[in-house]
Order: structure tokens, then C-alpha cells, then sequence
């Protein structure tokens, strides 16, 4: 992970700012303002690394999101003190009383983005569980010979979560930690033919990976498999052979410099 060298002078100038209220009598709002300066500084990392291990990706979206979380608990806590400041001090006022309805739809507002960052911090955790266990298995067929490469991060953001090859062809899959959507497919045949533009092969079987255990079945162009039937399946399968070894070499090399994936907190959906 990265920030740009302007992003972090700003930050820092956001500190600095915010420590001007820490220690004077406003101690409440500088705490708020450091929060949300740290939060904006959040928003501006990027993940530059193309391959990584199974679910790191996805680990990595949850833990940035767990820290938003708590950045965004300061800020709240600062809102609160700063409602309580102005029903204290102005509440006679009509500055206080338009100042305190302010604060009050602010807390709102935090209180709903406080609710939906949890869920995405969920999401992100048990895709990486699923993705981990998923990959668990298929470097299993290492030992046959298959390449197998995990999260690779496309150069227009987000990741592709397992690219297998092997002797019955080379395979895109999407993991899920969930049951079968077909809202996913979409997404699934995305990824599929972005790999087979990249590789400028005949074909890439797309294969969405579903947390329920069910027959393998092809809804459109993607194979819908779940996690336990998935490693059988790819052994069964009799595709065109490709160099798995262009694979390797295509997919696994070092992302060129100055060309990282910009991480958005609010972006790509959680598997």
C-alpha cells in the first residue's frame, strides 16, 4: 500500500490544524478533526501489489474498513460533544438552537454510514475466509503441475480471485461466501473476458465459486460450482490446453511502477 507524497502533506496539514483545538479548550473538536483527516488519508491508499495470497485482497478491504469504522466512531463522539457544547453554552441563542439541529443531522447521518461500513467490513471478512479456503484447495493441484495464482488486481481496480491453469485449460474464478446470486454472473463473464483479451487465447472458462454445495452447472457462459465440488470439477474438465507457463509469466509479474490500484473505501463489492 501507497499514498502519494501531496496527499500525505495534506494530511499533515490536517493535523496540524486539528491540534490547534486539541489543546485549547475545544479539545473534542480537534479530536473529530484528526479523525476525519485520518479517514480522508484512508480513502487515498492504494494497493499497488498485482498477486498476493488467496483472500488478501479482500482481508485487506476488511481491515481498512474496520479502521474506517472507528475513524468514523471519533468523529460521531466529536459531533456529540460538540451538541452537548452548544445546548450548554448557546442554548438560549438562537445560533445554538440552529447549530444544535445542525449537529443533530450530522450524528444521523453518521449513525447510517456507521451502520452500512459495518456491514461492508463483515462482507470483506468472510469473503477473505472463503477465498482462503477455496485457495486452500486449489494449490492442492501444484503438485499436478497447474499454475495457480491468487488476487490479481486488474490495472482499472478490483481483483480476480483465483487464475488456474492446468491440462483442461485456464479458468477465471470468482469466490463468493455467500449462496448463488445471479446478479454475480454478470461480473463473472467481466472478468472472464477481460482474461481472455489479456492472454489472446481462444477461450477462458469463467467459474463462479458459490458457498453451498450443489451440482456444477453452466448458467449462460459461467460455470456455477460450489466451494467443495470446485477442485474435482477443474480435474474433469477436457478445455484446449494453453502454455500455462505465459500464464504464469503474464499474471505473475511485478505491476509496472506508478501504476497501483486506488483503493476506495465506498468502491468494489465485497465478495
Amino acid at each position: 500500500m501507497k499514498v502519494k507524497r501531496w496527499e500525505l502533506a495534506v494530511a499533515l496539514l490536517g493535523v496540524a490544524f486539528a491540534l490547534i483545538f486539541l489543546f485549547s479548550n475545544a479539545w473534542g473538536i480537534g479530536v473529530g478533526l484528526l479523525c476525519a483527516d485520518a479517514l480522508w488519508l484512508l480513502t487515498r491508499i492504494e494497493i499497488v501489489e498485482k498477486v498476493g495470497a488467496p483472500g488478501r485482497y479482500a482481508a485487506l478491504r476488511g481491515r481498512l474498513g474496520l479502521a474506517k469504522l472507528i475513524l468514523l466512531f471519533g468523529v460521531y463522539a466529536a459531533v456529540m460533544y460538540g451538541l452537548v457544547i452548544a445546548h450548554r453554552d448557546a442554548s438560549g441563542l438562537r445560533i445554538g438552537i440552529v447549530a444544535s439541529f445542525a449537529l443533530a443531522g450530522l450524528a444521523f447521518m453518521l449513525l447510517g454510514e456507521l451502520n452500512r461500513s459495518g456491514d461492508d467490513m463483515i462482507r470483506w471478512l468472510a469473503g477473505a475466509r472463503a477465498e482462503r479456503k477455496v485457495g486452500a484447495e486449489l494449490d492442492r493441484l501444484r503438485e499436478s503441475g497447474w499454475v495457480i495464482l491468487h488476487g490479481y488486481k486488474r490495472d482499472w481496480g478490483g481483483d480476480i480471485d483465483h487464475i488456474v491453469c492446468g491440462p483442461g485449460g485456464v479458468f477465471m474464478v470468482e469466490t463468493k461466501s455467500y449462496e448463488f446470486r445471479r446478479s454475480d454472473i454478470r461480473r463473472a463473464a467481466w472478468n472472464a473476458a477481460w482474461m481472455k483479451e489479456k492472454l489472446d487465447v481462444a477461450w477462458v472458462t469463467g467459474v463462479l465459486c458459490v458457498n453451498e454445495d450443489r451440482p456444477p452447472t453452466l448458467d449462460g457462459k459461467i460455470w456455477v460450482v460450489g466451494h467443495a465440488q470446485l477442485v474435482p470439477w477443474l480435474q474433469k474438465q477436457t478445455n484446449a490446453p494453453i502454455d500455462c507457463g505465459r500464464v504464469r509469466e503474464e499474471f505473475a509479474s511485478p505491476a509496472p511502477a506508478g501504476r497501483g490500484i486506488r483503493h476506495r473505501i465506498n468502491g468494489a463489492r465485497a465478495p
